[in-house]
């Protein structure tokens, strides 16, 4: 996110995950298959809203039935959901100051 890496032994961790597992009250760290990690943002009074609106989306799988099946009806449809694909994901200006700061 700011085109370098994290100064993880200027803020007293050896990794990444390290310092992921000691910021318990933004990120929860769950293990995985395959010995990996998955990390969920943990929401709070700024970002509930987004966290709601995020978790009636449908499953990707789900999405990618539905494009299935609608592709012969409406081909537009399934290039203008492909266009969205390759964009970035804007964080929130809260999440940002908090990384900031953090960093800082």
């Amino acid at each position: 996110m700011i085109g370098r890496p994290l100064p993880l032994r200027d803020l007293g961790f050896q990794s990444t995950l390290e310092l992921m597992a000691n910021m318990s009250e933004v990120v929860r760290v769950c293990p995985s298959e395959k010995g990996t990690f998955i990390l969920k943002a943990i929401a709070d009074k700024t970002t509930k809203e987004i966290a709601k609106l995020v978790a009636r989306q449908k499953s990707a799988r789900a999405r990618k039935s539905a494009a299935v099946k609608a592709g012969a009806a409406s081909p537009s449809k399934n290039r203008q959901s492909f266009r969205w694909r390759g964009r970035a994901p804007v964080l929130p200006a809260a999440v940002k100051a908090e990384l900031q700061d953090l960093l800082s």
